[in-house]
């Protein structure tokens, strides 16, 4: 498929991003392959806002593989500026082996084949100085810089487009470094959104510089808390419905974009006040619960879907959220909800292993 036209880059929206980019691989409960995709958090925020025709820009070493070769290729796609992906004989491609969620159980995820036992998760590997120089030279502005992983190279980056007036957003999933260097992760940060059942250890830590704090709370919605609302209280946005889930992956994803995409058309993102912060994440559940009707992370994004979109956007932007009081409001949206009802057996998608339903890491390889 070809990706939506966009505008110059001089006038785009721009988003730089590091940290989990990963070849998704869709399984069933019997271990049978759909297909194989880009993904990763990082790079479904990344490729979600490269759809809506942002400019933008993955940085990652992936390994000289077949699996980093595809998300270059997948990228390429989607007119990102794919100069800071680079691919190194001595890294591995991290591969995440997935699942589908419904109504009742929530997506399964996995980093080790189910066939072989190959681990194939994130490693943070690193780079000098001279290539985060190299990335903050070449795209001197932007409107966003997004990171889930801590590596010295995202703590630069973080701090230093903090400093050319980009909007930092940290989406962590785990705390694998020490408490000092996660604490300078937070301060880097003006925006903190994270998963409830993944981090219950994040109140520990100092928030208090963080001008949007967001904890999702899965299918109970998500809550939120701002810094410009002085009494800290937290706000409680409950989850849209849909008339049926097919998978569950990537919500989060499209809760995050839609955020970003939202509160960068309105002309928010500067102030972050908490009712331009409410519109948007409505957006970005919006755009989740839409996802779940759709199988793999990013099964929303095809073709004809943007103009649905974008006109919701619009929608929530004029505050007129009564369409949401009607059960069938989801159908206002026709072109992304026929794709997202044909898709309730699975999209049709380009195999990555093809005439198999075993896909594991073994073709992996060069």
């Amino acid at each position: 498929m070809k990706p939506p036209k966009t505008t110059p880059d001089s006038i785009r929206a721009r988003v730089v991003g590091t940290g989990l980019l990963a070849l998704d691989v869709l399984l069933d409960d019997q271990n049978a392959g759909s297909r194989a995709e880009l993904g990763g958090s990082a790079g479904n925020v990344l490729a979600i806002l490269a759809f809506f025709g942002w400019s933008s820009v993955p940085v990652a070493k992936l390994g000289e593989d077949v699996a980093g070769a595809r998300i270059r290729h997948e990228f390429e796609g989607l007119r990102a500026d794919t100069r800071f992906i680079s691919l190194e004989r001595h890294a591995r491609t991290p591969v995440v082996y997935q699942w589908p969620g419904d109504e009742q159980h929530t997506h399964r995820f996995s980093f080790t084949c189910p066939f072989c036992g190959l681990k194939r998760g994130f490693a943070a590997t690193e780079a000098d100085e001279s290539y985060c120089h190299n990335v903050l030279a070449l795209v001197e502005q932007s409107d966003v810089f997004y990171f889930d992983r801590i590596t010295d190279w995202s703590l630069n980056l973080a701090e230093n487009y903090r400093k050319r007036g980009a909007l930092v957003v940290f989406e962590p999933s785990v705390i694998n470094v020490n408490a000092k260097t996660f604490q300078r992760a937070i301060d880097a940060s003006h925006i903190l959104k994270y998963a409830d059942e993944r981090i219950d250890e994040l109140r520990v830590f100092d928030c208090g510089s963080v001008d949007v704090v967001i904890q999702t709370l899965g299918s109970k919605g998500l809550r939120f808390r701002t810094k410009a609302n002085h009494d800290g209280q937290w706000r409680t946005l409950p989850a849209f419905n849909v008339p049926h889930v097919v998978d569950t992956a990537g919500a989060g994803d499209w809760c995050t974009a839609g955020l970003l995409y939202s509160l960068n058309r309105s002309g928010a993102s500067a102030k972050l006040a908490e009712s331009a912060v409410c519109k948007a994440l409505r957006f970005g559940q919006a755009l989740a619960a839409l996802n779940c009707m759709h199988a793999g992370a990013r099964g929303l994004a095809q073709k004809g879907a943007r103009s649905g979109l974008e006109q919701l956007a619009t929608i929530m932007e004029a505050g007129r959220e009564e369409i949401f009081d009607n059960r069938d409001w989801y159908s206002c949206f026709d072109s992304p909800l026929r794709l997202g009802v044909a898709s309730r057996h699975g999209t049709k998608s380009e195999p990555f292993q093809k005439n198999s339903a075993r896909l594991c890491c073994e073709p992996l390889a060069v």
